[in-house]
Formats: C-alpha cells, sequence, structure tokens
C-alpha cells in the first residue's frame, strides 16, 4: 500500500502551510486522497504532484480558478503539462535576464552622464512589456491541452498544410474574425452575414482538411473556454453570429 502522509507532514516538508492545503482542499485544488480514522487529512504522492503543479502554476502568474480548470480538463496528459511548464520557466528566466541587462545599461548610463537617455530608458520598458506580453499569450496557450497523440496529429497536418499555407490560413482567420466582429449586429438572414459565414465554413475546411476529429477536439476545447479572452481567436459572440447566419440560410 502506499504511504500516505499527514497534512502536518505534508505541510512541514513541503513549506506550504497547513492553512494554506485546507484551503486548497476547500476550492478543489489540491483534495487528500482520504482522512484517517481520526479525520485527519492523509496525502498520496500524486496529491504532491498536484500540489507542485498547483505552485508552479501560481508562480507563472496563472489565477487559482483558471489553474483549477486547466488540471481538470479531460484527457490532461500531465507529462506534457509539466514540459509545458519547464517550457515556460525558460521563457521566464530569459525575459528576466534581459530585463536585468536593460536596467543595468539605463542605470550605467545614469550614472556616466547624470541624465537619463530615452533609448535606455525604452529599452528598459520595452524589456518589461514584452515579458509581459509573452506571459498573456504562455496563459492562453497553456490553457488548452491535448494528448500526446493529438499533438502527432496536428504536427502531421501541419506538416500536411505546409509553412506558407499556414501562414496565409493565419491571416485569413485574422480578417475573417475582424470582417465578422464588424458585422455582428446584422440581421443573420443579411446577404452579407450569410457571405461570412460561408467563409467561415471554407476557412475551417481549408484549415482541417478533412480531419474532422482535430476539428471537434478543438471545438471541445472553443466549449469549454480553453480560449476565452484572446482576442486573436473568435469568441462566443463571433460564433454565435457565424451559427445564427447558417440556420438562416438554411431556412431559405
Amino acid at each position: 500500500m502506499t504511504e500516505r502522509l499527514r497534512v502536518g507532514e505534508v505541510a512541514q516538508r513541503s513549506g506550504v502551510s497547513i492553512r494554506t492545503l485546507h484551503h486548497d482542499d476547500r476550492l478543489g485544488l489540491v483534495r487528500p486522497h482520504g482522512y484517517s480514522e481520526g479525520g485527519h487529512r492523509l496525502y498520496a504522492p500524486e496529491d504532491m504532484l498536484r500540489l507542485q503543479q498547483v505552485l508552479l502554476l501560481r508562480y507563472l502568474g496563472f489565477p487559482l480558478r483558471r489553474i483549477r480548470d486547466l488540471l481538470e480538463q479531460p484527457n490532461l496528459d500531465l507529462a506534457a503539462s509539466l514540459r509545458d511548464q519547464q517550457r515556460l520557466l525558460a521563457q521566464r528566466i530569459r525575459e528576466q535576464e534581459r530585463i536585468a541587462t536593460a536596467l543595468e545599461a539605463l542605470l550605467a548610463g545614469w550614472a556616466g552622464t547624470g541624465h537619463w537617455h530615452w533609448d535606455r530608458l525604452f529599452d528598459a520598458t520595452g524589456a518589461v512589456q514584452a515579458s509581459l506580453n509573452a506571459q498573456g499569450r504562455s496563459m492562453n496557450e497553456m490553457h488548452p491541452r491535448f494528448t500526446e497523440e493529438q499533438q502527432r496529429e496536428f504536427a502531421a497536418l501541419a506538416g500536411e498544410v505546409g509553412e506558407a499555407e499556414l501562414r496565409a490560413i493565419e491571416r485569413d482567420w485574422a480578417a475573417l474574425i475582424a470582417d465578422v466582429r464588424a458585422n455582428r449586429e446584422r440581421d443573420p438572414s443579411d446577404p452579407l452575414a450569410q457571405e461570412l459565414a460561408a467563409r467561415w465554413d471554407a476557412l475551417l475546411e481549408r484549415t482541417f482538411r478533412g480531419h474532422n476529429p482535430l476539428m471537434d477536439v478543438v471545438g471541445r476545447q472553443y466549449a469549454a473556454g480553453a480560449f476565452a479572452g484572446n482576442p486573436d481567436l473568435p469568441q462566443a459572440e463571433d460564433f454565435a453570429f457565424i451559427e445564427a447566419a447558417r440556420k438562416a440560410a438554411a431556412a431559405g
């Protein structure tokens, strides 16, 4: 039988307070594997792995609610998730090094002349802003989770499409999303709304090329809110407009 540790020992060895462990339990972030006869929480190794995930995602800046949603996704590939976190940590280190270098140059310029140089001020500010932008993109990338098999299928599809066509598809989606958002107030039966729905369906086919299982996987991720709030990707209002236009077209 796998050893179970009481909450006090977990707190002592992990550095996480008992209060925090109780709080994580109440939020559904890290639940104990069971309870002793005396009612004490008992933790198994897999619970500690989940705690490690929660702590690292908190360090990377994810809010608690999003952490819970991320870790409770169906078919979560834990090893792939850990590799993603490792990649994000390495990226964060590189960003911090760039910020530190820019600040060092800024201070050196001030120490040498007594003035703040515009170029170095913008270098320092730009390094921080670039890091903030990267963190936002990283959070959006971390939320959706695909199995290793699905990732291989996506990679095979990308190889089938080719780099130039991928870039063209990305540009066409950006243009289409902008057009949809500029016309969402139109009646679904409006000819322009119908044209946008037709463009949408044609671009879906061009993107997935008959790989319907992959399209279904992405659709489920959208339905689960994995991409919510990302302005570069379709949102619920965009989908609702397109679906209404499709229904109007079918009704004739």
